[in-house]
């Protein structure tokens, strides 16, 4: 089996876009939280999101379905910072690209007439060229293959807030073995529409904690009222470490595990004794070949609700018996959770630790809620000098994952 590593990283978040602008937000704690302007929000509980401030250049094929679904446009950016990193300019028959994003919904506002539901006027007016209902899922992996050629496969992971994470590791599993000489990986999405922010509101999953704005998102706070919702993409390109190191390539980090599991518990609540987030982390230390006490650092799920944050908390104190001296990190503090995207977003933030030394902090972490004792950052920035960090990813369905990630000292 091959050793794998990342050569290029890209980003499009709340908090900023290309990984400079993101690191930059992260290191120093600034939310990208704050009222939602994408819709008119006025009638909703929920008022607060992380959107994307910075739209990104795109050529035209890609600006004009990225006008009705920005999530496409975010996957673009992404890929191409991506790909400009490790120095790679088109896809081939020997590339694997793999994305996750979650469900496809459209803006009901669109099947309106009359004031009551009309889909096969709806319909007609789409195909006359007017307002389309939605695009399938592999609509960005399609234009992706349009402006930067065919890869050898193509696939998009739907599965909840661990499908990046999955598409990841999927994709580390596939280059390792040699079924691919590289991969293109990560998520993309945005759910800050109508029907996205009123069904989480609906499942009661989001703060309505309003007058809190940039802090209202409080992983693992006593206060803590519910998950905020943000938006972006984060795509990673994988290679054997042979490959890149032949080419004088930039390492950012190896990629050296992940597990998966499913709890199968509930819709939406996790198995409260997080047997699955356990299976998920103790498949990736089996993995990468390590113990416990290797893992210098967690970038947790971190949501911000009651249940999440407990499970987490107890499913990492059982995995790792020093949890007390790993720090962890919750990024969805500043974020929001970026659903389908979260996991490569904050695969990607654990890569900049590793290159940056410095572990960022959970600026809205004021009192520790019972059950959620962990070794929290927060305040500022910590200083990190590990080899491993632990990445974690769990979505609605019991879907669950983690990744692990090491240093790379360059050496062979």
């Amino acid at each position: 089996m091959r050793r794998v590593v990342v050569t290029g990283f890209g980003v499009v978040s709340p908090v900023g876009c290309g990984r400079e602008a993101f690191w930059s937000a992260l290191a120093e704690g600034r939310s990208g939280i704050g009222p939602i302007t994408r819709f008119d929000c006025s009638a909703f509980d929920v008022r607060l999101a992380g959107e994307v401030k910075e739209a990104p250049d795109l050529p035209e094929p890609v600006a004009e379905v990225a006008a009705e679904d920005p999530k496409v446009g975010f996957a673009f950016a992404a890929v191409r910072e991506a790909l400009d990193a490790a120095g790679l300019n088109r896809l081939d028959s020997r590339t694997v690209l793999h994305l996750g994003t979650s469900l496809e919904i459209f803006d009901l506002s669109k099947v309106i007439c009359g004031g009551r539901p009309d889909f096969k006027a709806a319909v007609g007016r789409s195909l006359a060229g007017g307002p389309r209902l939605q695009f399938p899922l592999d609509t960005a992996a399609r234009l992706i293959a349009e402006e930067y050629g065919r890869p050898g496969e193509s696939l998009t992971n739907c599965s909840a807030c661990a499908a990046s994470a999955q598409a990841i590791g999927h994709s580390w599993r596939a280059v390792r073995d040699a079924r691919w000489e590289a991969a293109l990986c990560g998520g993309f999405d945005s759910m800050i529409n109508p029907l996205g922010v009123g069904g989480f509101q609906m499942l009661g999953a989001l703060t309505t904690d309003n007058d809190r704005g940039p802090q209202a998102c409080r992983p693992f706070d006593a206060a803590r009222r519910g998950a905020v919702l943000g938006e972006g993409a984060a795509v990673l390109v994988l290679e054997p470490l042979e490959k890149a190191r032949a080419e004088g390539k930039a390492v950012l980090a190896e990629v050296c595990g992940y597990g998966s599991s499913l709890d199968a518990f509930g819709l939406s609540a996790p198995d409260p004794d997080g047997d699955g987030a356990v299976r998920a982390m103790q498949g990736a230390l089996r993995e990468a070949g390590i113990s416990s006490e290797a893992v210098a650092h967690i970038n947790t799920h971190g949501t911000g609700t009651h249940l999440n944050d407990e499970v987490e908390a107890r499913a990492i104190r059982r995995v790792f018996p020093t949890w007390e001296r790993i720090p962890v990190a919750a990024t969805k503090s500043v974020t929001g959770h970026l659903i389908g995207a979260a996991g490569a977003v904050e695969a990607g933030a654990c890569l900049m630790t590793l290159n940056r030394g410095l572990i960022p902090p959970n600026p809205s972490l004021s009192k520790v809620a019972p059950g959620c004792e962990l070794m929290h950052v927060t305040g500022r920035a910590a200083r990190f000098d590990g080899e491993y960090v632990l990445s974690n990813s769990f979505g609605f369905g019991g879907q669950n994952a983690a990744l692990i990630f090491r240093r790379y000292d360059g050496r062979a």
